[in-house]
């Protein structure tokens, strides 16, 4: 019970000071509330009235705030922390004297409790006194020694203030929220209230680094200002006015802004311009991987978006960016995140191989933006197109050996073959596969020029046939697989026969026409020279007229030379032709065409040439007139000489024609005779087709006729020659054969093949009957011509022996006579009767060489040598200059002697030809086995040491002199011939100067001086030809060898295609050199403007 009362008084006491605290807190609270709030109107008041600046209201701020923690502390955490035991709080003896001062019973009780409680632990005495004090005072509840009523006199405080901020609050509101802002936002500016609203309508402040932004400002209210101003960084800016909006813009703006609106003398809020960074691509690179069929290097593009790629191509793009979270390459068809790290510079990489053309952009972002503007660009994938082909053709339309082709191959990255495919249809119509050609090709150029001549004649292409080719290109396409494209199929037709020969005939007319109208003109021109020769004796200096009639004379011999060069070369194409359609089986008439075109070539001599050059020297230099009537005297005779070739060569010519067309006609005959043979025995068949026998009857009528105005045709050849042959008559098989074969067509047309076949039959017959006719008056014709040339010429050759020998004596006697001697006289007339004498034997060589072939032109040429110098033999002993007429004399038979020999050789050649057509050819050597120049070379050096050394002399060594002369005349004619042929430049190893060593052996031979000089030139000659006919047979040798394996053959375009093909590769070439830098478009415009070139 004593210690329940102890407990009861403790207890009591701390409710005591818990409530004292209480008290003491709510009093804190209304002293806290109402001193607050009394100073914060009065600062609202005060900040209302007076706008105080920035500063002011950082003090008043702060201030209330560090009034208001003191306030707080003092009047409310103290009391809370003495509640809470958080500070010390009322001991028990405080608290009771504060009770015992409130209760008048309680007094000094409490203490006296408390002071006995602590002794009583020792002292019993003490506990029975402070059990008894407790007891007297456990009634009384010290805690109603607090009353909390006594603090409803301080509301008296707090209720102005409180009322005083109600009715602010309710009619003055600005009062609290303005001033209350601006003096929170004490480190804000604020302007005075304005009779205007400032209305900022961009709402996101936030700029980006670089960029411009702009402003936008708007007015509301009864005034509106009609300017204002943003103020930034104490610099006041105009705005510009767009109707009842303001903008203002910040141009690149690099850094954070603050900034106010000014207008009508107002200020609005300050407000911030915010900085943040775009994401920004710094720059990029492309890395080209091409497929490697292309052999392209790997190719980089920094900063180049849009390209143009191969398909197939790796594509790797590396962006570098800054302020980048992410990137996105967004194509047509799909797109690629690629993740970075936010806040640095990065690179981001991505690769894709590329197979068709499309769009993409580059998207980039941040956690502020995307990119302001679209990064576009256009990837263009050019694919592997179809190879490009032309064609340019040039066929042989004269003799059909070769095809020309030529023309343009592209590609837009490379080729890998070209061919040429071809088909051969014979004439019977049956076509054969697809052949093909490799042709050349630089693998490593995508465009080029091919150049292909075909040989047609290794295709074994003949008459009629019909050869249908195309060319093919592939390109190098090693992403799809190699492309082809090719030209279109083209057709070359070979002539039939009677085409050929009938272009044959046109051509052969016109060659004859062109000979007639050659022989005109060299008619004209020996009158023209004889013309200006007389009219230029006795002038001493050439007028105007002299010279331009020596112009025009030049003038009219190179047309001559120009009209005979063509003439010669047209020759050349007959005979090609000729042999080309095997129309010249026959090799006597083939070796006959062959001598008349090498008669041809010789028209044109280099002596006669370098006479004209000599006229122009002469002319340009305004010579004496003497000198150039010397120079046209030589001409004179050179172009006599030259009219009688060319009339020689125009009846060799008729003479050849009337040959090959009674050879054709014949061999013509022989193939309707076996048509008609085989026709008769299809109509003795059994069931025979009658309609197509009477087809094939009626086309063996036709021929025949065709035949029968051939041989009317032969008719007139042979009547239009100087010495016509004797034909045999053929008329009566003709009407014959034209009867039997009326006959079998009309029983064919009756139904009657068995009688239409014996008549078919006798026309066969009747056609050989006339084949064999014609064949024997060939032989005859050709025998009896050979017997009566070789007579002829047998007499001409001994007529030059004796006229040789007659000069050679009367040569002699002038050397023994003097000027001054009576004879002197009739020895002249001797020398002119020796000269009417070679005028005859001039006139029937010349009648011989309208018949033999084997003549050459250089015989001809000797024979008017000859003549000249008998002439000027004549002059000179008629002006009693007897040193140079016999020197003119033993030239004149040094001329008679070749001429001799030579005819003699020909002669020769005669016989064996006459021997060889009667089947007993005679000993000696064969064709073909003729000896060579050495050998000839070597047995004319024995020849001439025999006679050194033999000790003759008289008419015998002149003889034989003059026939040694003549033999190493016809070897440096030989060796001339094949230095042409085969030489370099004209040259043979070892031939230097040969021919003029030559010259001088036959000089020397002629003057009957055999010295031991001449021995040792001779084995020299000997010698050096020797190595000379070495080296032909080897190059001979190499040319078989490459025949061999493979036969070459010069380009032998016509030159209107050369230069075309020429002109337009530079052209192009000259474009494609500086290729310009555009797109796709253009660049594709372009191509096709190469292609239409090409074309």
């Amino acid at each position: 019970m004593k210690h329940r009362d102890d407990l009861e008084v403790i207890r009591n006491i701390r409710r005591y000071k818990r409530k004292y605290y209480t008290n003491l807190l709510l009093r804190g609270f209304i002293w806290t509330l109402a001193c607050l709030l009394a100073i914060f109107l009065v600062l609202a008041f005060a900040e209302y009235l007076a706008n105080f600046n920035s500063t002011t209201r950082t003090l008043l701020f702060f201030g209330f705030t560090g009034l208001a923690l003191v306030v707080l502390y003092l009047w409310v955490l103290r009391p809370l922390g003495y509640l809470f035991s958080i500070t010390r709080p009322l001991t028990d003896e405080e608290a009771a004297r504060r009770i015992g001062a409130h209760f008048p019973e309680v007094k000094d009780k409490l203490i006296n409790v408390l002071q006995l409680r602590q002794l009583a632990v020792s002292s019993p005495l003490a506990a029975a006194g402070m059990q008894q004090k407790a007891s007297e005072i456990s009634t009384v509840h010290f805690d109603a020694a607090v009353d909390y009523s006594s603090n409803r006199q301080y509301l008296r405080y707090l209720l102005p203030p409180l009322a005083v901020l109600i009715l602010a609050a309710v009619f003055l509101p600005e009062l609290l929220t303005d001033s209350t802002r601006r003096l929170v936002s004490y480190r804000q500016e604020f302007r005075p209230a304005a009779p205007f609203q400032f209305m900022l309508l961009t709402e996101n402040l936030q700029a980006f680094r670089n960029e411009d932004f702009t402003l936008q400002l708007q007015f509301s209210g009864t005034t509106i200002p009609q300017t204002a101003y943003l103020v930034v960084d104490n610099r006041r800016l105009k705005m510009q006015r767009e109707g009842e909006l303001f903008t203002y813009t910040f141009p690149k703006v690099q850094e954070q802004k603050n900034f106010y609106f000014e207008a009508a003398g107002f200020e609005s809020d300050s407000y911030t311009l915010v900085l943040a960074d775009r994401p920004d691509l710094k720059g990029f690179r492309v890395k080209l991987q091409y497929p490697d069929y292309l052999g392209r290097e790997p190719a980089v593009l920094d900063n180049t978006g849009s390209f143009q790629v191969p398909e197939g191509t790796n594509v790797q793009w590396q962006f570098f960016t800054a302020a980048t979270d992410s990137l996105r390459l967004r194509f047509s068809k799909d797109s690629i995140p690629l993740k970075g790290t936010p806040g640095r510079e990065q690179q981001l990489q991505f690769s894709k191989v590329v197979s068709s053309s499309q769009h993409y952009t580059v998207e980039l972002k941040n956690r502020w933006s995307q990119n302001r503007d679209a990064i576009q660009y256009e990837l263009e994938v050019i694919p592997d197109r179809h190879p490009q082909i032309s064609l340019n053709k040039f066929s042989d339309t004269l003799l059909y050996n070769y095809l020309i082709l030529a023309g343009n191959v592209s590609d837009d990255y490379g080729l890998t073959r070209l061919q040429v495919h071809y088909r051969l249809t014979g004439k019977n119509g049956q076509e054969g596969a697809f052949k093909r050609t490799v042709l050349p090709l630089q693998r490593g150029n995508t465009s080029q020029t091919y150049y292909y001549r075909w040989q047609l004649d290794s295709l074994g292409i003949g008459v009629g046939d019909k050869l249908e080719y195309f060319v093919q290109v592939w390109d190098n396409d090693g992403v799809n697989g190699a492309k082809a494209s090719r030209t279109g199929v083209y057709m070359l037709q070979l002539p039939e026969a009677r085409e050929v020969e009938d272009q044959l005939s046109k051509a052969e007319q016109q060659n004859q026409s062109q000979i007639d109208e050659n022989l005109k003109q060299a008619k004209q021109l020996k009158d023209q020279l004889k013309k200006a020769e007389e009219r230029l004796r006795g002038k001493n200096r050439l007028d105007y007229q002299d010279e331009k009639i020596l112009e025009e004379i030049v003038q009219e011999r190179q047309k001559l030379e120009e009209a005979l060069q063509k003439l010669q070369e047209q020759q050349k194409l007959i005979d090609e032709q000729k042999k080309r359609f095997n129309q010249q089986d026959n090799e006597k008439i083939a070796e006959k065409a062959e001598q008349l075109r090498q008669l041809m070539n010789e028209l044109l001599d280099e002596e006669t040439k370098k006479l004209y050059e000599e006229l122009q020297k002469l002319l340009e230099e305004k010579s004496n007139p003497e000198e150039l009537r010397n120079v046209l005297d030589k001409l004179n005779r050179k172009e006599n000489n030259l009219e009688k070739e060319l009339e020689r060569t125009l009846e060799l010519f008729k003479r050849m024609k009337f040959e090959n067309q009674l050879d054709q006609t014949i061999d013509k005959l022989d193939k309707l005779q076996k048509e008609q043979e085989e026709l008769a025995q299809k109509s003795e068949e059994k069931n025979p087709d009658t309609e197509q026998l009477q087809q094939e009857q009626e086309q063996l009528n036709e021929e025949f006729k065709e035949l029968e105005k051939q041989m009317e045709e032969l008719q007139k050849l042979n009547q239009d020659l100087k010495s016509p042959n004797s034909m045999e008559d053929t008329k009566p098989e003709q009407q014959e054969i034209k009867k039997q074969q009326e006959q079998s067509q009309q029983e064919l047309q009756d139904g009657k093949p068995k009688k239409a076949g014996k008549a078919q039959q006798k026309a066969a017959e009747q056609m050989k009957k006339m084949q064999q006719k014609l064949q024997q008056m060939q032989g005859g014709m050709e025998m009896e011509s050979m017997q009566e040339n070789m007579d002829n010429l047998r007499d001409i050759v001994d007529n030059l022996v004796k006229l040789s020998f007659d000069q050679e004596a009367l040569m002699k006697e002038f050397r023994g006579v003097n000027q001054s001697d009576p004879r002197f006289v009739a020895l002249g007339q001797q020398q002119l009767k020796l000269k009417d004498d070679a005028v005859i034997l001039e006139d029937s060589l010349r009648s011989l060489a309208e018949r033999v072939f084997q003549i050459r032109s250089f015989v001809t040429r000797e024979v008017d040598q000859m003549n000249r110098f008998l002439e000027e033999s004549v002059e000179s002993i008629r002006e009693r200059k007897k040193g140079t007429a016999t020197g003119k004399q033993q030239f004149a038979m040094t001329s008679m002697n070749n001429l001799a020999l030579l005819l003699d050789d020909i002669l020769q050649q005669m016989q064996q030809q006459m021997a060889d057509a009667m089947g007993n050819p005679q000993k000696g050597n064969q064709k073909g086995q003729m000896p060579s120049m050495g050998q000839m070379q070597q047995q004319l050096n024995e020849r001439i040491q025999k006679l050194r050394e033999g000790g003759k002399s008289g008419r015998e060594v002149s003889e034989e002199l003059a026939r040694m002369a003549a033999e190493q005349e016809r070897i440096r004619e030989a060796l001339k011939e094949m230095e042409e042929k085969y030489g370099k430049d004209g040259k043979l190893p070892g031939s230097e100067g040969l021919q003029k060593m030559m010259e001088q052996t036959e000089t020397e031979l002629v003057n009957k001086r055999l010295s031991r000089e001449l021995m040792e030139r001779q084995q020299q000659i000997m010698t050096r030809l020797l190595e000379a006919e070495k080296a032909v047979r080897e190059r001979e040798l190499d040319e078989e060898r490459k025949g061999e394996t493979a036969k070459e053959y010069e380009r032998q375009a016509p030159r209107a295609l050369e230069d075309y093909l020429k002109q337009k590769e530079k052209e192009v070439e000259l474009l494609r050199s500086v290729p310009p830098k555009l797109n796709s478009f253009y660049k594709e415009e372009i191509t096709n403007y190469f292609k239409r070139l090409e074309q």
